[in-house]
């Protein structure tokens, strides 16, 4: 074999590594795409039914046995929580006991961490609302789902990164 031959050997081989080297990179960053997503879609389901399980519940505490006429029956923003009596979460009656509820889940090795907030909303038509400590018609709910696999690389450095969902529940009687 020849000086010409050997050189060719010699670059043959080096494309060959560089072409594995890029197959590799890329199978890589699918895998990391993949599982980003699943840990997203994963989130995204458990703040989709804390958001459900609220809805599921009286406006008010005020309001889970009897219907109210006035705003001022209504449970005062300072007092959002769980009532007395109501040690775990079977046992709320109504949507403003889910205020500062935190729950943690573990699904598939992954730990989430899903935060809850209650607030009075102000409505004003056409599209404005504004959150407010006097008693309304209208509350946001707001869930939050952390976990140490979510990180947001669209920012440099990356950081971890929350995914939030908002719904505003409001009561309605009809007479």
């Amino acid at each position: 074999m020849g000086l010409g031959q050997t050189l060719l050997t010699i670059m043959a081989l080096m494309l060959m590594g560089r072409l594995i080297l890029s197959v590799n990179t890329t199978t890589l960053d699918i895998g990391f795409s993949k599982d980003m997503s699943e840990y997203r879609i994963v989130a995204t389901s458990l703040g989709t039914s804390m958001i459900e399980q609220t809805n599921a519940l009286a406006f008010d505490e005020a309001t889970v046995d009897t219907t109210i006429t006035v705003s001022t029956q209504l449970t005062a923003a300072a007092s959002f929580g769980p009532d007395a009596g109501e040690s775990s979460i079977a046992l709320f009656d109504d949507v403003d006991d889910f205020h500062n509820y935190v729950k943690l889940d573990t699904l598939q090795s992954v730990d989430y961490r899903s935060v809850l907030q209650v607030e009075y909303l102000t409505v004003t038509p056409p599209s404005t609302m504004t959150v407010s400590t006097t008693k309304s018609y209208s509350k946001r709910i707001t869930v939050k789902v952390t976990s140490p696999y979510l990180i947001d690389y669209s920012v440099t450095p990356a950081r971890p990164d929350t995914i939030t969902f908002q719904t505003v529940y409001s009561y309605w009687f009809f007479r």
